[in-house]
Formats: C-alpha cells, sequence, structure tokens
C-alpha cells in the first residue's frame, strides 16, 4: 500500500502555474521535463483543465501577441487559484492502493512459462534504467524521492532476474 495524495491534473496545473505564467504548449512542456512529476498529458486534456480553472476562477487566461504564429493564451494563478493550491497541498496523506498495469503485469509474470519471464523482467529494467538516467539531479525532495523510487525498482529488478536466471554454472 502506497501513501499519497490523489492528484489531479488541474492542481498539477496549478502548481506549475505558481512557477509563473504559461501557456498550454508551455504547460505541456514543463510536464514534459519534470520527471519529479512523473505525469503526462495531451494538449486537449491540459486545454480541457484550464478552462474548467478559469470557469472556477481558478486561473486567468490573456491572450498574448507571438512572433511566431496566431496570438497565444497565457495563463496565470488568480488569488483564488493559490488558495485552492495551498488548500490542496496541506490535504493529509490518506492509505490509497495504487492502480499500476506494469505492476500487475509484474505480478502475473509468473504465468508465463519460465524461458519467457526473464526477457520480459529485462524489458521492465530497461525501462526503469532509463527512467533513472531520465530523473536527473536531485534538486528537490520530489526529485530525490522519484531518483530513490526508480533506484530501488532497479535494485529490485536486477535482484529477480538473477533468480530467473539461476544459480551460475559451476566450472
Amino acid at each position: 500500500m502506497f501513501i499519497y495524495l490523489a492528484v489531479s491534473l488541474p492542481h498539477v496545473l496549478l502548481g506549475l502555474l505558481a512557477r509563473g505564467p504559461a501557456s498550454g504548449w508551455d504547460l505541456k512542456a514543463r510536464l514534459s521535463r519534470d520527471s519529479a512529476l512523473a505525469w503526462d498529458a495531451d494538449l486537449a486534456q491540459i486545454y480541457g483543465a484550464l478552462r474548467r480553472l478559469q470557469r472556477g476562477g481558478f486561473v486567468s487566461m490573456k491572450r498574448r501577441r507571438s512572433t511566431k504564429g496566431p496570438a497565444r493564451r497565457e495563463y496565470r494563478l488568480t488569488p483564488a487559484g493559490r488558495r485552492e493550491l495551498s488548500r490542496w497541498l496541506e490535504e493529509p496523506f490518506s492509505p490509497r492502493r495504487e492502480r499500476d498495469s506494469d505492476l500487475t503485469r509484474l505480478a502475473l509474470l509468473e504465468r508465463l512459462p519460465l524461458p519467457a519471464r526473464l526477457p520480459r523482467l529485462l524489458e521492465y529494467r530497461g525501462l526503469v534504467a532509463q527512467a533513472l538516467k531520465k530523473a536527473g539531479a536531485g534538486t528537490t525532495a520530489a526529485r530525490r524521492r522519484r531518483r530513490a523510487l526508480l533506484a530501488a525498482e532497479l535494485e529490485w529488478a536486477d535482484t529477480e532476474a538473477a533468480l530467473l536466471a539461476g544459480p551460475p554454472e559451476a566450472p
């Protein structure tokens, strides 16, 4: 069981806008760059959430001229948005069961024939290693946590791979 706050895209966007005004494209880029957030959303989801936040009075929007095409919509946090972000950040953590399709697949890996298990586990290990490399330096608590979790996941995958590979052959 993991302890975490229920995360919604609108709250993630409020947090990103607390760093400064941004367009939907800018927010998409920030989400992609910041591996500590471990969040992905397409532009349709981002703009839909921004419209809901604007209707709720949590963000304001101004059209800004752009030298590279049509005017950009720039979103900014309102005082109500700052209050909502603070309220959400201060909510108590609550235990919740995490749904993770990779974890479920790994848990059921034993259903595969033994020779097919190791390649699947090594594929997963490779993805974790890539994510760890992409995670960058731990300059914030969230980044350090993400790196620690990925490092633990990598260690687990190495241990499981060694167990699946069996004992080394005697010379």
